[in-house]
């Protein structure tokens, strides 16, 4: 009996390290799987579509949707207000700073709005000088960038 008993034993024991030894190897493989991922980079493009409203008047707010299409430093892209789609131009991002233009045209005068903006992750502010000289406007805008929808 002693010696059934002390077979037993020794088997509970080798049971026990083969256990703590697949544990002690299995460790590194489990702990990398379990370590968290870095959050995914802010995007440092402005590609995709923009809403903003600016209040061009006391009384009056417009809602603008912006959608780019960034290649490099040049952008390309159309803003569209009331229906109304103007493709823009001299489009350009450099260090976080988003620059165009679009050409307007008002009771027959023609004149452009220059956009200056700032990318903070999904935030886009700065600033619209618009007009011809002496009459000129500046307005201070902020789009957010849309989320794609999901499929």
């Amino acid at each position: 009996m002693k010696h059934t008993g002390n077979l037993l034993s020794r088997r509970i024991a080798l049971w026990l390290a083969c256990g703590l030894a697949g544990l002690v190897l299995l460790n590194p493989v489990l702990a990398a799987d379990k370590q968290e991922k870095p959050a995914a980079a802010p995007t440092n493009t402005v590609s995709g579509k923009w809403v903003y409203t600016l209040d061009v008047s006391l009384d009056t707010s417009l809602d603008f949707t912006a959608e780019f299409k960034q290649d490099g430093e040049n952008v390309t892209g159309f803003v569209t207000v009331q229906e109304l789609k103007t493709a823009i131009e001299k489009g350009k991002f450099k260090d976080g700073q988003l620059t165009f233009e679009i050409p307007r045209e008002y009771g027959g005068v023609k004149f452009t709005s220059r956009y200056a903006g700032k990318l903070t992750g999904d935030t886009l502010k700065g600033k619209i000088v618009s007009g011809t000289a002496p009459v000129e406007r500046t307005y201070e805008w902020s789009a957010k960038r849309e989320k794609p929808a999901k499929p």
